[in-house]
C-alpha cells in the first residue's frame, strides 16, 4: 500500500516494492535501494541508497519522522494513502504544534491568503529547522506565535479562515 510523504510541501507517493535482502522503494517514478548496515538500531546509524554510504541520525514523532541525512535536517510527515483520500479536504483550521520547539520565523503574515503547501513559519527542534506549511488553501486568521519564542507540543500556532468562492 502506497504512503504519501510530505517534505518541505512537497508530497510524494512512496511504495516498498520489496523488503528482502535490502528496502527497495518506488518514490513517484524513481526507484531506490536502501540497505541499513548493522548498528545494533541505534541513531546514528549509516545506510546504503542505491549503493552510496550515507550516516543518517533519525527520530520519529507521531506521523512525522525527522531525519539529518548529509548535512541537512528533514522532517517528513507520512500517511497511509488510503488515510489521506479518506481525509482530503478535510484539512482543519488549526495549525498546532506536533512537538515542543521555538518559533526563528515567521513566513506569512496575518490576512494573507495561502495556498496548500505554502510556508507559514519555520520552527527548530531537536536541533533541526522544520518549515510548518498550510495544510489546506485558506486565509490567515491568526498568528499564536512570534520569533524567538517556545511553545510545547499542541500550542495553537496558526489559524486560517475557509476561502469562500
Amino acid at each position: 500500500m502506497p504512503t504519501l510523504l510530505t517534505l518541505d510541501g512537497t508530497t510524494s507517493e512512496v511504495d516498498i516494492i520489496g523488503r528482502r535482502p535490502q528496502l527497495n522503494l518506488r518514490v513517484d517514478d524513481l526507484h531506490c535501494r536502501v540497505e541499513e548496515l548493522p548498528s545494533g538500531g541505534a541513531s546514528p546509524c549509516d545506510i546504503t541508497i542505491n549503493g552510496q554510504r550515507h550516516r543518517v541520525w533519525r527520530a520519529r514523532e507521531g506521523d512525522r519522522i525527522h531525519v539529518h541525512l548529509d548535512g541537512r535536517s528533514y522532517s517528513v510527515g507520512y500517511q497511509e494513502a488510503v488515510r489521506a483520500a479518506a481525509q482530503s479536504g478535510h484539512a482543519s483550521n488549526e495549525i498546532r504544534a506536533e512537538m515542543p520547539g521555538m518559533v526563528v520565523e515567521l513566513r506569512a503574515a496575518l490576512g494573507d491568503d495561502v495556498a496548500a503547501g505554502d510556508p507559514l513559519l519555520v520552527i527548530e527542534s531537536m536541533k533541526m529547522q522544520i518549515t510548518v506549511t498550510a495544510p489546506r488553501a485558506g486565509v490567515i486568521e491568526s498568528i499564536h506565535v512570534e520569533p524567538n519564542t517556545s511553545f510545547q507540543k499542541g500550542t495553537l500556532l496558526v489559524l486560517l479562515r475557509a476561502v469562500v468562492e
